[in-house]
């Protein structure tokens, strides 16, 4: 299989992922890119294709209704001001050690939330702690979607509110995470023509999911969300060890 059909088959599945879950584009690209291409390209490719997925599900009316206002306020205010802090500290941080400690806290929360413990991640406190935790990590580490995926789906009963409200509060951070890039990084020479190439199959993985996701139960979507976080944090903190 050559090196383009593998970006372009892996892009589809986190089209998927996305669709179906509201969150995961860049942990499955990264997991299974990372050795495959340039990765400051697979970071500006990350964070432009999930604002543009993410954008697909503010087209619909459904999806508009369904997003719990309130909360998002709170996620994208909290997440703001702890993406100012990340940014400041970006250059004073050890990237690789910080993405450790958070994927392993990821994990362990990810096993509790299936115990009693799960009512801890609920709480309204958690919704300010983790979207401030979620901005600061943006810069260093670009893991903003787990945290804020432990709390919505502890807190809320209804699939639709959390997958809304996570692609929406998604849509504004990799809005911010893809301008900054731009204008402080240095793209590599290719960027937009390989843009060009895994947008289909981005949009059509992300069509995909969302027609799975129609197909889900409220408790068959919080079982698969907690899966796919202890899955990806784990095979993620595996990567990075060995």
């Amino acid at each position: 299989m050559s090196t383009t059909v593998l970006i372009l088959l892996v892009f589809f599945l986190a089209g998927s992922v996305q669709g179906i879950v509201g969150f995961g584009f860049a942990i499955a690209t990264t997991l299974l890119l990372v050795n495959s291409m340039d990765f400051s390209l697979l970071v500006f490719l990350n964070l432009c294709m999930s604002a543009f997925t993410s954008l697909i599900a503010l087209f619909s009316g459904d999806n508009l209704r369904s997003i719990n206002k309130k909360v998002f306020t709170i996620l994208i205010s909290s997440a703001l001001v702890g993406l100012a802090l990340g940014v400041l500290l970006v250059d004073h941080l050890d990237a690789r050690v910080l993405k450790e400690i958070t994927l392993a806290v990821i994990l362990v929360a990810s096993v509790l939330s299936l115990t009693k413990s799960k009512k801890i991640f609920a709480k309204p406190a958690m919704l300010w702690i983790n979207g401030f935790f979620s901005g600061v990590l943006t810069p260093s580490t670009g893991i903003n979607g787990p945290l804020v995926a432990l709390h919505l789906n502890a807190a809320y009963t209804d699939k639709r509110t959390i997958r809304a409200t996570m692609l929406t509060y998604l849509f504004v951070i990799m809005v911010f995470g893809v301008v900054s890039m731009y204008i402080y990084a240095p793209l590599p020479q290719g960027t937009w023509l390989m843009m060009a190439k895994v947008l289909l199959p981005s949009m059509v993985g992300y069509l995909t999911g969302m027609k799975l996701f129609n197909l889900l139960s409220h408790p068959s979507y919080q079982r698969l969300v907690t899966v796919f976080l202890i899955a990806s944090s784990l095979m993620s903190l595996i990567y990075l060890i060995i």
